[in-house]
């Protein structure tokens, strides 16, 4: 998981100083406290590779978050993510859900445009002085 946030990472001057919780640095344990919290994560697997993971949370009864996604670099532009992301709606909708919300780097605006081309729409945008980047939260309605 981390090496496929190294290039976020790199890209806009995120640390492990200037943002130590930022995915490109998770620890074991850090994963481990996120599934007790009630991360329940899923991976995506090519000749026993991990690919692609990402974990889905369920906020309150109907609204559902998306944490943590990603896909090695040289498996992008495959078609993967957006098999990981049609795969997280559809098990939100079998849980019950309505909604699905994301994070991502507000300034990424590739990844933006990712999330909106696979159904997602901006949401809102969180600036905190902890992060050195603004997060975009993006929502997409799951079942239509």
């Amino acid at each position: 998981m981390r090496k496929s946030y190294e290039t976020e990472a790199v890209a806009f001057g995120i640390t492990e100083m200037n943002c130590p919780q930022h995915a490109a640095f998770i620890t074991l344990d850090r994963l481990q406290m996120s599934a007790e919290w009630g991360y329940v994560f899923y991976g995506a697997f090519e000749d026993d590779e991990l690919i692609a993971c990402f974990a889905i949370e369920n906020k309150d009864d109907s609204v559902y978050e998306l944490h943590l996604f990603s896909v090695l670099p040289d498996k992008r532009y495959g078609g993967v993510g957006a098999k990981c992301l049609e795969f997280a709606k559809n098990e939100v909708f079998s849980m019950g859900g309505t909604v699905l919300n994301a994070g991502a780097i507000h300034q990424s605006v590739s990844v933006r445009n990712w999330y909106e081309k696979n159904g997602f729409k901006q949401k809102e945008i969180h600036r905190a002085a902890y992060l050195p980047f603004a997060l975009g939260i993006m929502s997409c309605n799951v079942g239509e």
